[in-house]
């Protein structure tokens, strides 16, 4: 009987892991300048679907360098892949679409499974990779092209909902202009956020189950973000709530956290967050 109790403690301590580790914000390299670098490419035993899905998109770069003298370019086509096991659809947007002096191509491709997403920058009579991303068709909702920041720049946003674990998981990857106009932050990934520019804030509800989660609000600091303040439901020894809250440094869980004041009601500014409701646990 020892044994099935230790398999049980191992397994629940395991799905406990993945379920905190859902709220971490990312940064993830996805820049270069090497067309060939996607996700895909690390699973090996779709290195060969990758090589060909990589020869598609070199494809779409040669068709665009033919009118890369022209300052729009449109194009959807659909492609087979050499072995003819799948087909994929690929549309092409070229132009001034961040900025109105450097001019962009956009190159997405959907694949039954996935979305791949690439940008270049034009550079001379040539394209220039300068951001790469893919997501599952599962999960993908769509991205966005807008100042996420303040900065007044246009950024890059692939918005996606999680196909997996147990609470609200709206996440949106942040890929910011930089100043030169033409390059892209590294990725940026944010759970459940509520952009706010004009402030150059991101408030958001953290992962967790209907009203036992915090709020989080972050500022932007160049290309990264630092930590403002979480917002919690104060509870007592039996971790039972006493009605009132909790503004703390870091998620108020072990040790390491510092809490720096407490309050009756939960401040105005988050109530017309998205989320909100499942912060409190009533009527999401």
């Amino acid at each position: 009987m020892k044994l099935p109790a230790a398999i049980l403690a191992i397994v629940t301590i395991i799905l406990l892991g993945a379920c905190t580790q859902s709220d971490k914000k990312k940064t993830i390299v996805s820049n270069g300048n090497n067309v060939s670098k996607t996700t895909i490419d690390e699973e090996k035993p779709q290195n060969i679907d990758s090589i060909r899905l990589d020869s598609i998109l070199q494809e779409a770069v040669k068709i665009c360098a033919q009118d890369i003298h022209n300052e729009t370019f449109k194009k959807e086509y659909i492609a087979t892949m050499p072995d003819s096991s799948f087909q994929v659809h690929i549309r092409i947007n070229s132009g001034f679409i961040f900025t109105k002096e450097h001019p962009h191509l956009i190159i997405r491709r959907y694949t039954p499974d996935l979305i791949y997403i690439n940008i270049f920058a034009k550079t001379g009579n040539g394209f220039q990779q300068v951001l790469s991303h893919s997501e599952s068709h599962l999960e993908y909702t769509g991205d966005t092209i807008r100042d996420i920041n303040g900065d007044n720049l246009k950024d890059f946003v692939v918005n996606r909902y999680g196909s997996s674990g147990c609470c609200l998981k709206a996440f949106s990857n942040v890929y910011l202009l930089r100043s030169d106009n033409r390059s892209f932050s590294n990725n940026i990934e944010f759970i459940n956020p509520t952009f706010s520019p004009e402030e150059h804030i991101i408030r958001g509800v953290c992962y967790g189950q209907p009203g036992e989660t915090d709020l989080y609000k972050y500022r932007w600091n160049n290309e990264t973000v630092d930590t403002v303040e979480y917002i919690s439901y104060e509870k007592n020894n039996k971790e039972q709530k006493t009605g009132k809250l909790i503004v703390s440094d870091h998620r108020p869980y072990g040790s390491n956290y510092k809490v720096l004041r407490q309050l009756n009601s939960v401040p105005a500014e988050y109530k017309k967050i998205e989320g909100y409701n499942w912060f409190t646990g009533k009527g999401y």
